[in-house]
């Protein structure tokens, strides 16, 4: 039996991450909207990012301690199981379960199990299969007792699917970009040298509010996170789940151009 002195209380929503920055860029907003509604998170990261092409691991667990005081999350861990080696295999499989069980989230997202990058993919295939594995008594006993979280769901990196459910981030959104630049070193700094990637292009901040407002707009909200669950949810009250305003009927559709005039003044970090 677990030590009652070391008890975690439990978890509303669990992220999964292949890399230290994962679930901020992918996922920030959603994390700080469940935080400010009071729920409890926490962030599992798989590796340290070492293979990363700018910075390195001790640059990025320090960006990582100041992403999560941002976050406020209450509690977060790395595994450390390899940069570009996530795979569904036994002790990784071994080390989630420990974690999953010991803090017995309501909600896990991971990255999508299809998604481009073979870490991304890797660690939702991980999540999936060990999803299960969590309940099985006798499958890596430990501290803790078998615990199958209710839901499992993916979260899009850089491969779209249809989603499931599209979370709204419109009050988060600016939040959002101060914990994304918290990663300082991955992003692009004028006059600083560094190799160039897709995030590291000046023009990525814009990739993400394109994403975050494609999807908000489907949902009749200003600004979205897209999810997929893996089985559908039950829930109680279909209706408690809408938060969007819909298209007014007496007002025509004006279509995707046409957002506020003062969106395009929204300041962006750099």
């Amino acid at each position: 039996m677990p030590d009652p002195e070391f008890e975690t209380p439990p978890i509303d929503l669990l992220v999964i991450a292949a890399h230290p920055d994962d679930a901020e860029l992918c996922l920030g907003g959603t994390l700080l909207a469940a935080k400010d509604r009071g729920l409890r998170t926490a962030v599992v990261d798989l590796t340290r990012g070492e293979l990363s092409s700018n910075g390195d691991p001790e640059t990025r667990a320090r960006e990582t301690a100041a992403a999560t005081k941002i976050l406020a999350l209450d509690y977060r861990s790395n595994l450390d199981l390899g940069d570009g080696t996530i795979r569904d295999r036994d002790d990784a499989r071994h080390a989630l379960v420990g974690e999953i069980r010991k803090l017995r989230p309501k909600v896990v997202l991971a990255p999508w199990r299809d998604d481009l990058h073979p870490d991304h993919a890797g660690a939702g295939e991980l999540a999936y299969r060990t999803h299960y594995l969590t309940g099985v008594r006798l499958y890596a006993p430990g501290a803790h007792p078998p615990f199958r979280p209710p839901q499992l769901g993916y979260y899009m990196g850089h491969t779209p699917f249809e989603p499931s459910i599209i979370v709204d981030i419109s009050k988060v959104f600016e939040r959002k970009l101060e914990l994304m630049f918290a990663y300082a070193s991955q992003f692009h700094r004028s006059g600083v040298e560094g190799a160039p990637t897709k995030i590291s292009s000046p023009e990525f901040a814009r990739y993400v509010e394109g994403r975050a407002r494609e999807y908000g707009v489907r949902a009749g909200v200003e600004l979205g996170e897209p999810i997929r669950w893996q089985d559908p949810p039950a829930v109680a009250d279909p209706s408690s789940w809408i938060v969007g305003e819909g298209l007014p009927g007496s007002e025509p559709d004006r279509g995707i151009g046409s957002v506020d005039s003062g969106s395009a003044d929204r300041k962006r970090c750099s």
